[in-house]
Parts: C-alpha cells; sequence; structure tokens
C-alpha cells in the first residue's frame, strides 16, 4: 500500500462560526444599553441615597463589564490561524466565557454575603426609588435579553453574556418584589432573602459556564460527542480490523475535532475508506474537521497509552519498527484524490 496524503482548508459546512455579525451586534446593543441605564439608576440612587439602588446599578455595571468580555474576546476569536497560532484565535473567546464564569461566581459570592449581613442588620429603605429604578431597568433588559436569548445557545462566550444580563434582570424583578412588601407589609428581610435566592441560582449558572470552559480549555471529549459510538462506527467499516488513538475535543463552541489510526486489512482501497470515513465523521458526528491515519500495521501500536483510552489489546513494541502505510487528513471541503471537476462525490 502507498502513502496517500490529501489536505483541506476553508470553513466546515456544519461548524458555528465563533463570532457572527448578528453576535457583535446583539453584544453592542446589548452593551449599550445596560451602559446607559448604569448612568442613569447610579444616578438615582446616588441622588436619594437609596443602598439598594445604588448597589443594584453596580450589578447593572458588571453586566455591562461581561457584555464588552464577550464582545473583546469574539473580536479577537475571528483573528485567523498563522505560523504562530495554528487555530488562529478561536479560543479567546472561551477563556472570555471563564472571566465571565468567575466573574459571575464573585457577584454570587458577593449577594449572598450581602444577603447574610442584611438579615442580621436589617435595615429601612425608600421604597418609591427602588420601584422606579428597578421598573425602568426591566426595559432595558428585556430587550437586551431577546437579543442575546437565541444567540447564547451553545455559545459559551454569548452565555456568559447572556447571564450577566439576566442578574440585573432578576435583580430588577427582585427589587420590585421587595419594595411592595416592605410597603405594604414591612418585612424588611424580604429583600435579603430573596437576593440570596438568586445567589444561588447565580452560582448554579456560573458554575456551568466554567465548566464548560475549562472542559474546552483542557481538551476533554466534547459533552455532546461519545467517544465510544465513534471508535464502534468506524469499526463497522469494511475493511476496518479497529480504530484506535482515538481523540475529541472542541476547538470552541459548536466545533468539534476528531483524530484517529484505522487499522484496516491488507488490499483494502484506502482512498474509499479515507471518503467513508471522513463522510460518516461529518453526517453522523457533526464533526467541523477530522484527521484519520490508515494502516495495515500501527507504527505506534502500545506508545502513549496514558492518553488512549480507546486501546483494548495492546501489541509488542517490537511491532513499532514497522512504517505506517497511510496517512489521511480530511476536512470540510476535502476532495478525493484524481477527482475530476463536475464530477460527482
Amino acid at each position: 500500500m502507498t502513502p496517500s496524503h490529501t489536505s483541506s482548508g476553508g470553513s466546515a459546512g456544519h461548524g458555528v462560526p465563533s463570532v457572527t455579525a448578528g453576535n457583535a451586534r446583539a453584544l453592542k446593543i446589548s452593551g449599550l444599553l445596560t451602559g446607559v441605564y448604569f448612568v442613569v439608576e447610579l444616578g438615582i440612587g446616588l441622588w436619594t441615597g437609596s443602598v439598594s439602588v445604588t448597589s443594584d446599578a453596580f450589578h447593572t455595571f458588571s453586566a455591562v463589564g461581561g457584555v464588552l468580555v464577550a464582545l473583546v474576546a469574539g473580536r479577537f476569536a475571528e483573528r485567523p490561524a498563522t505560523d504562530r497560532a495554528s487555530y488562529g484565535l478561536i479560543r479567546a473567546e472561551i477563556v472570555g466565557a471563564l472571566f465571565n464564569g468567575l466573574f459571575l461566581l464573585g457577584m454570587a459570592v458577593l449577594v449572598l454575603w450581602m444577603g447574610a449581613m442584611r438579615l442580621r442588620d436589617p435595615m429601612e429603605v425608600e421604597t418609591g426609588p427602588m420601584l422606579w429604578a428597578a421598573a425602568g431597568g426591566l426595559i432595558t433588559e428585556v430587550i437586551a435579553l431577546r437579543l442575546l436569548y437565541a444567540r447564547q445557545k451553545g455559545n459559551l462566550n454569548m452565555q456568559g453574556a447572556f447571564w450577566h444580563v439576566m442578574q440585573t434582570f432578576v435583580g430588577s424583578i427582585l427589587i420590585i418584589v421587595a419594595a411592595l412588601v416592605i410597603r405594604f407589609t414591612g418585612f424588611l428581610a424580604i429583600d435579603p432573602i430573596l437576593g440570596m435566592g438568586f445567589g444561588l441560582v447565580l452560582v448554579w449558572a456560573s458554575w456551568g459556564i466554567i465548566r464548560g470552559s475549562l472542559r474546552i480549555l483542557l481538551q476533554a471529549v466534547p459533552d455532546d460527542l461519545d467517544l465510544g459510538a465513534v471508535k464502534e462506527a468506524v469499526e463497522r467499516l469494511g475493511g476496518v480490523t479497529e480504530a484506535h488513538h482515538l481523540h475529541a475535543w472542541a476547538l470552541t463552541s459548536g466545533k468539534n475535532v476528531v483524530s484517529l489510526h484505522v487499522l484496516v486489512e491488507e488490499g483494502t482501497d484506502t482512498q474509499a475508506l479515507q471518503r467513508r470515513v471522513f463522510e460518516l465523521l461529518r453526517d453522523d458526528f457533526d464533526v467541523y474537521f477530522s484527521t484519520v491515519q490508515v494502516e495495515t500495521t500501527c507504527l505506534e501500536r502500545g506508545a502513549a497509552r496514558e492518553i488512549d483510552a480507546t486501546w483494548d489489546v495492546p501489541k509488542p513494541r517490537a511491532e513499532a519498527t514497522r512504517p505506517v502505510s497511510a496517512l489521511v487528513v480530511t476536512g470540510p471541503n476535502w476532495v478525493p484524490p484524481n477527482h475530476q471537476p463536475g464530477s460527482s462525490r
């Protein structure tokens, strides 16, 4: 069997862009709305001397910061690949998401701490300014949430921005509820109780973002990809003896990458098998880019077993002196060798 090598470039048909013009527009509008309202709310809080309103204004400011982090990270993620950064800076948005997740967790801890202090030492609050400030905030926050909601699904960077705005939105609702309860019942503890309840929700939301970001940065197998199912599907193809050294990771949200060795029987048409493995990974598992090494004997059989979760029965390392017989690299725009323009793939 003679070695063959094909490569591809370009974007994936199934891949989700790390940043789109729509995402950037949504972030800009959301940041502008929350930024303007932060100035207004802070002014009301300082004018009336209301601690609750001033505190919520700084919560709004944290949302502005979260949106800006997501926007800047998204811009960096658009930078193309270079010889010093072969994937470009596509993971900048994951770093931004991690920062936002940690920021949210910090805000959650602060809210829980402030609530505990308020429970120990309740204080009188001005309900009028609380109601006006919160009602105004709801308008801008609803607009921002509508812009971000659909775009945050499956995108950790957008999720971080979404949850920052959600934090201020729920905070506004809690302020309205607390102000009404205090006005009509005088029950001052309602404010810290509601705030601490939402603080727990923020802990849950921030942990999801932090966990997802760390899994991508640590190159863990994506949650939406079953490595065992990939191995089983490849090994069901005719001529395949086994699939091993199988690795899967995500470049960023929605862009999964797979690499593997495929051991085949002597006389197997490696070009046809190359196409079948590529199409299997692309169509059945929505893989953005794949690298497949086809071989009749594995040059590295038994090597690096600590990073090979799919290795079953290692063979003697003496076989490692035999050459790899075929190397195949596939991607979203892969074209079979000797392909004639206009012919069917």
